[in-house]
Parts: C-alpha cells; structure tokens; sequence
C-alpha cells in the first residue's frame, strides 16, 4: 500500500503546484495589463493649463463645479 500512496502525494502534488503556476499566471497577466493600462495613460497625459486671468479662472471654477454637480446628480 505503500508506493499507491506515494503516486497519491505525488499526484495531489502536482495538481497543487498546477493551480498556484495558474494562479501565478494570472496574477502576472494582471499586473502587465496594469502597467499597459499605466504606460497609455501616462503617455496621453498633457500638461493642465493654467487661467492668464481672473475671467478664466471664474470660467474654470464654474465649470468645475457644473461637472462635480452632474457627477452628484448621477448618483
């Protein structure tokens, strides 16, 4: 009885070293799209631009505002 249980082990063995490579896969998948996702935001990103006056900076604030107000009302 002894070798059966050994083949059991063994067999269990890799099984469990089966779901941990996949899980492993997995996880290393997520992360490469994590750091795609990243790497295409970081490159469409563009530099703010900032008001010259006062006039543009009150434009600015209300559109802010509009957009947190809408982002509230859809909720």
């Amino acid at each position: 009885m002894g070798p059966k249980k050994n083949i059991g082990e063994i067999k269990d063995s890799i099984i469990n070293l089966n779901k941990l490579s996949l899980n492993e896969k997995n996880l290393l998948k997520d992360s490469i799209e994590m750091l795609w996702l990243n790497s295409g935001l970081q490159k469409n990103k563009v530099e703010p631009v900032f008001p010259s006056s006062a006039e543009e900076n009150i434009y600015r604030i209300r559109q802010l505002l509009a957009a947190a107000w809408s982002e509230d009302f859809k909720n």
